[in-house]
């Protein structure tokens, strides 16, 4: 049950999330320290780290098997698909009749899958661990957030939308153009409606898992899923230490429900770390028992590095994409603050699948309950999302996913399949505070060519060309969307209130993104100066000017997500001081107009 922490609304606003691109001029979104990097998931030029980059499959309406399966392969005998339309992959429209055409009225988020929560840094500055900065996972960050997108009204299932905001920031004050794609859906994330799952849990019981509570909380999070999942499911329990161990074949849980359930409580730990051998062992039985008419996943669960066996990262990384193209998607979760946040994330990128962190029982619960109905059935295949730079702009730096390319006129993201979010609102919060299922984030920032007036007689900026294509689910049909976006004004122009583009008035929608951008940069400029230098002097003098901005946007919009960043912020800065950061002076004070577009 989710509720609102902060205070209550009369009602929830539309549900809707979407990628969005956030582009800087001279100076930045994130001031001048912001310096470009690779392999990082920090404020970069993306790329590197674990991920492929992009090296995804392509998959066919003759796929059949598993997460990769189309209606079209048995379409009219699965009850789960709809006999004679089956592009909707298993969801409804608002009306529900499962057309998915345009007279859908939904809203809902789409999630391209990677990190869904920023639970992993919460856990470091709740031991008062300075972050690293490729620790603060900005598609994590981004994803615990709700952000409106216009109505999805393209006729389509998934819909492209673009918004320009130009405004100072709110780090130094530099110019911040910032340009919003946003992914949107007209279908509604109904679990009712999703076909039956064959589902293969891989639980680490390494010696480690005893403690923190962590082999707890997977006695407790499996159980909640048990209790979840539909008698039409199936579930296999894998468990590794030094070796491989089948707890549990493929089983229908229907039958088998008690028994399974016995399994998770029996579960103890001891041994090493074979993370290799446990997930190689998952994937057998989940390929075994592949089924054109159900959906295939594997769940990882580990705490901790791989120690025993097959111990390369590269090389648990080829098998399991090796696995996921055969059409078997993999979710990872990791527990403690010692597990390989790389490997884990890296899987779950290459994998089709989502990455999560439990940091307290309230996630357990979360993941566990909520997101099991949602990671299961994609809404769209094969996606492409492309960015060309305009004449006037060029990029900068890019946030949001390892899997973005760079290419000779932009960059683009290339996702297997993608899925549909389930939060409504910024008041849509679990009780323990929990933000899972906000939808996916990928945030790049550009520049102009020519940052003064250099007597051209330019009267609006070329930003650049947006693209989105993806293949409909249940056909080989190839959808395309471009839209062209333009400044209307000079690049070099920053007007004194900011230019923001929405639909109807609608502010809010442009803003909270402006907003979230320069929370999440500000956090890792300070993270990375002080793991640079040694102390964070100005990083905390910077920190405490954002508060304020904040502060002030949010006085009137009491958005519940940038409170809940107001807090993450403040305990920033508090984590810094204690370990040596530099306040600043006795005199310092705030500016006085933090949000000048208000």
């Amino acid at each position: 049950m989710r509720r609102n922490r902060w205070f209550e609304r009369g009602t929830k606003l539309s549900a809707v999330f979407g990628v969005a691109l956030l582009a800087a001029s001279v100076g930045g979104c994130g001031g001048d320290e912001m310096t470009a990097t690779s392999g990082i998931d920090g404020p970069g030029t993306g790329g590197g780290g674990t991920s492929s980059g992009g090296d995804t499959s392509t998959h066919t309406a003759s796929d059949a098997g598993g997460g990769w399966a189309d209606a079209a392969s048995d379409a009219g005998s699965n009850p789960y698909w709809p006999s004679e339309d089956a592009s909707t992959g298993g969801w409804e429209d608002a009306a529900g009749d499962a057309s998915g055409d345009a007279g859908a009225t939904g809203n809902t988020n789409v999630n391209l899958g990677g990190a869904q929560d920023f639970g992993y840094a919460r856990a470091l500055l709740d031991s008062n661990i300075v972050p690293l900065p490729e620790q603060l996972d900005s598609a994590g960050f981004f994803g615990e957030h709700h952000t409106a997108l216009p109505d999805p009204v393209c006729g389509e299932r998934i819909c492209l939308q673009t918004m320009l905001g130009v405004l100072s920031n709110l780090i130094n004050g530099n110019n911040c153009t910032m340009l919003q794609l946003g992914l949107n859906s007209p279908l509604t994330a109904d679990p009712a409606n999703r076909p039956p799952l064959d589902l293969t849990v891989v639980v680490d019981v390494s010696g480690s898992m005893a403690a923190e509570r962590k082999l707890e909380f997977v006695r407790v999070g499996l159980g909640r899923l048990i209790d979840s999942m539909r008698d039409s499911d199936r579930l296999a329990l894998v468990t590794y230490s030094s070796e491989a161990s089948v707890q549990v074949p493929m089983t229908s849980v229907a039958l088998h429900r008690a028994d399974v359930r016995s399994a998770v409580e029996a579960l103890e730990s001891g041994g090493g770390t074979n993370l290799y051998a446990g997930l190689q062992a998952g994937y057998d039985i989940a390929e075994e028992n592949l089924d054109s008419g159900r959906q295939t996943r594997v769940i990882l669960l580990s705490d901790g590095e791989p120690t025993v066996g097959i111990v390369d990262e590269d090389a648990i990384l080829t098998m399991s994409r090796s696995r996921n193209r055969l059409g078997v998607g993999i979710t990872t979760i990791g527990l403690g603050t010692s597990f390989n946040l790389g490997l884990m994330r890296g899987l779950a990128e290459l994998g089709d699948g989502n990455f999560y962190f439990l940091e307290n029982a309230g996630a357990v619960e979360e993941v566990f309950e909520e997101e099991i109905n949602y990671f299961t059935v994609p809404v769209a295949y094969d996606l492409e999302l492309e960015l060309e730079e305009g004449s006037d702009y060029e990029i900068r730096n890019v946030h949001g996913s390892r899997l973005w390319q760079t290419t000779e006129s932009g960059g683009r993201l290339s996702v297997p399949s993608v899925f549909l979010a389930h939060r409504e609102s910024d008041e849509d919060v679990t009780d323990a505070g929990g933000r899972r299922g906000g939808g996916s984030a990928l945030l790049v920032e550009l520049m102009p060519r020519v940052s003064t007036d250099d007597g051209s007689g330019l009267t609006t900026g070329d930003v650049g060309t947006a693209t989105l294509r993806f293949r409909e689910p249940g056909s080989d049909r190839i959808v395309e969307q471009e839209i062209s976006v333009e400044y209307p004004h000079a690049p070099w122009i920053l007007l004194s209130g900011g230019h923001f583009d929405a639909p109807a008035g609608r502010l809010d929608i442009v803003q909270k993104s402006f907003v979230m951008l320069n929370i999440y940069v500000g956090m890792y400029m300070a993270c990375e100066a002080f793991h640079t230098r040694g102390d964070a002097e100005n990083e905390v003098e910077m920190l405490r000017t954002l508060i304020a901005a904040v502060e002030d946007y949010n006085e009137e919009i009491g958005d519940v997500d940038i409170q809940y960043d107001l807090e993450l912020l403040n305990q920033l800065v508090d984590v810094l001081l204690a370990n040596g950061a530099v306040p600043p002076p006795d005199d310092w004070t705030a500016p006085d107009d933090g949000w000048p577009a208000d």
